[in-house]
This record gives C-alpha cells, sequence and structure tokens, in this order.
C-alpha cells in the first residue's frame, strides 16, 4: 500500500499539464491515502528563462485546490503544498508568502543559483562538475539558514541530472561530506527533514535523490522526518517505485513516515 504521495505538480505548474480531477482520480485508483499538490514557486530568475511559468498563481492555485480538496475529501487526504525554489537571497520573501496562505506543507528545493536555472547552459558556462556541484550545496546551506517555514528539502542531490558530464549520476558524498553533515544538521536543529524523491529512477540515474548514504546520514545524525514524493507531472508518475522507497527504508530500520498539516508533522508507520 502506498500511504502518500507529497511531491506531485498539477497544470498550475509550468512544466506541466496534467488536471487536478485527473491527479486525484489516479491516486484513488492507487489506494493513496494522501496527495501533496506541490507546484512550482520559483521567483527572481533571469528574466530570459520565461520564470513567469513557475511564478504559481496562489490567488487562483489556493482556492482550487480547496474545492478539490472537498470534493474527494471521503477518498483521499488532498494536502495544500507549494515546491518553492529557494535562493539564498528568497528566505524572507518566502516566509511572508507562506505565513499568509493556509499550507500543509513545503518542500524547499534548489532549482537556481544567482538567478539561474541549473538546467541552462549558462549556469555550467566555465565550471567543472566539482565547481558546480561546490556550489550547489552551499547554496543549499545558505538558502535553509535564511528560510524558516519549510517542511523538507527536495530532491537534495539532483545536481547529478545537469552539467553533460561524463558521471556515473552519483554525487561524490565523500568529497562534500562535510557540507552535507552541515546542512543536514541545520534542517535537525530547524525541525526539517528530507524527501526521497524517485524520480531518479525514470530520469535514467536509477537511484533516489537523495543517494543511500545521505538518507542514512540524515537518520544517523537523528533526522526524523521524512517524506516520499514521486515528483509527478503526469498522473502516470503518482507512486512510481514506492517500494523500492519503503524496502529501502525498511531495510536501514526507519518505521515512520512523515505526515503534515498545517505544516505541523505527524508519523505513520510504514507497515
Amino acid at each position: 500500500m502506498i500511504i502518500s504521495d507529497y511531491h506531485i505538480h498539477s497544470n498550475f505548474s509550468g512544466d506541466s499539464v496534467e488536471n487536478l480531477d485527473k491527479i486525484c482520480k489516479r491516486a484513488i485508483k492507487l489506494g493513496i491515502k494522501e496527495i501533496a499538490i506541490t507546484d512550482h514557486m520559483d521567483l527572481d530568475i533571469k528574466e530570459n528563462y520565461n520564470s513567469t511559468n513557475f511564478i504559481l498563481n496562489l490567488d487562483e492555485y489556493i482556492p482550487e485546490i480547496l474545492k478539490i480538496k472537498d470534493i474527494y475529501k471521503k477518498d483521499v487526504d488532498i494536502k495544500i503544498g507549494m515546491e518553492f525554489g529557494i535562493q539564498k537571497q528568497l528566505g524572507n520573501i518566502g516566509d511572508e508568502i507562506i505565513e499568509k496562505n493556509p499550507f500543509d506543507f513545503i518542500i524547499a528545493s534548489v532549482h537556481s543559483i544567482d538567478r539561474l536555472l541549473l538546467d541552462k547552459k549558462e549556469f555550467w558556462c566555465n565550471k567543472s562538475r566539482d565547481d558546480a556541484h561546490n556550489k550547489y550545496f552551499l547554496e543549499m546551506l545558505k538558502s535553509i539558514k535564511n528560510f524558516n517555514q519549510f517542511s523538507v528539502v527536495g530532491h537534495f542531490d539532483f545536481i547529478t541530472r545537469y552539467g553533460g558530464f561524463n558521471k556515473n549520476k552519483i554525487i561524490d558524498y565523500i568529497k562534500y561530506g562535510d557540507i552535507i553533515d552541515e546542512i543536514l544538521k541545520t534542517l535537525i536543529s530547524k525541525g526539517k527533514g528530507i524527501e526521497i524523491n524517485t524520480s531518479g529512477i525514470r530520469y535514467n540515474e536509477n537511484r533516489f535523490y537523495p543517494c543511500d548514504d545521505i538518507v542514512k546520514r540524515y537518520f544517523e545524525l537523528g533526522g526524523e522526518i521524512i517524506t516520499l514524493g514521486s515528483d509527478a507531472h503526469k498522473s502516470s508518475d503518482i507512486g512510481k517505485d514506492f517500494k523500492k522507497a519503503y524496502d529501502f527504508l525498511e531495510n536501514i530500520g526507519v518505521k515512520y513516515i512523515s505526515s503534515f498539516d498545517k505544516l505541523d508533522v505527524s508519523f505513520k508507520k510504514i507497515k
């Protein structure tokens, strides 16, 4: 049984055309008890990236989620979520937006650094893979220190997806162990978590984000909050590869995943 999928995009995101009704019906068909709609809010992106497609229209979004939540309330618990694109300069702005709206769950994800999207050549220009990865983790650390109203960090090490390097699709955990530890300790001290994002399997990286070592280290350091998310942009990807994620968590001794309501966390047994 799939307990919950806490990372789903709808046609309110610039990179999805999936309607909410279809998402809900798919979740119900799969027997999922909770889903979080987490559409993109990416602010302060370089203008020529057509970034307006990723500025979530909350005046339309929130009422529509509330409406669909009520329609399907007997069959699935729909959480009002958002994936907020963190940059070090956006912490206070993010906090203000979230405090003004009835969110249940917020993913904090690094999609851009210095206003440059990570999937654009401009970001990678004149950078080695190590330079880019180091910059990515530094941005994450600075951003979560400046941002408070979030639940989990999204796709922690998905930077390996980009850059065009000949790579093995795995982050060099040893090389970045110190800064990863600092990020994890900061999250734990702030009562925040991480997600296991199963999309890495679909994107031919054959792994979750983050890699196994980072998940294990989070729990070794005393972290407790973890969500599972498909990062689905179409309904057919909802809950995909979750059995692999559950099996992994059980194998490392994790018995609970997290649930959120009005940004408050609770825990549910995997089995």
